[in-house]
């Protein structure tokens, strides 16, 4: 795989994110205002970090090459400049995300299991390539003497933080599933 590859990998999982996060708005917005209105920022959030994989995509394209290998466990590290890639499975996020959109597409959806579909999203290891991803944007700022950049990485991680802090609270305030709620509070756990 190449870094261009994984980029676009990283941008279509952001993108069908916010479309699910964008449909819960929709199906679920005639319970309460507020609810609709916590999709449409999920929404909007996600939608930020295609942009940002976008910006990401160009600066690490320009520092790199676009087919620059991404290194796994099994390469040798020094065949590409940047870190390995860690451990995951991209098909399995696939295709998770998949079942959810799937389960969105049926129209039939509760808050609750839209809650449940929102922290197995946040919970996956979309974010693993999405931190990754940042981890190789940090490099290339560097090597292109862009530090100019930096701090919109830094507010991007900072984000990240609160959108799922904004998931636990709303899963708190909105929630009738009390397993639900400690799911989200040990997602928040994971993403301190």
């Amino acid at each position: 795989m190449t870094l261009a590859e994984l980029f676009d990998i990283c941008k279509d999982l952001e993108l069908r994110q916010a479309k699910l996060y964008a449909s819960f708005a929709l199906i679920l917005g005639d319970v309460d205002e507020r609810i609709a209105r916590f999709w449409e920022r999920m929404s909007t959030e996600e939608w930020q970090h295609y942009i940002l994989a976008d910006f990401g995509r160009a600066i690490c394209i320009e520092a790199f090459g676009k087919d620059t290998p991404i290194s796994t466990a099994d390469m040798d590290a020094n065949t590409s400049p940047i870190p390995a890639l860690p451990d995951i499975s991209i098909k399995e996020i696939t295709d998770a995300l998949t079942l959810h959109e799937s389960k969105v597409e049926s129209g039939k959806l509760s808050l609750d299991e839209a809650f449940e579909i929102a922290i197995a999203i946040e919970g996956s290891e979309t974010d693993t390539i999405y931190l990754y991803l940042l981890a190789i944007i940090r490099k290339a700022i560097r090597e292109s003497n862009q530090p100019y950049l930096m701090s919109r990485v830094v507010q991007v991680e900072k984000d990240m933080v609160s959108h799922v802090d904004g998931l636990v609270r709303a899963t708190q305030k909105f929630g009738k599933d009390t397993s639900l709620i400690r799911k989200a509070h040990r997602l928040k756990e994971e993403h301190s």
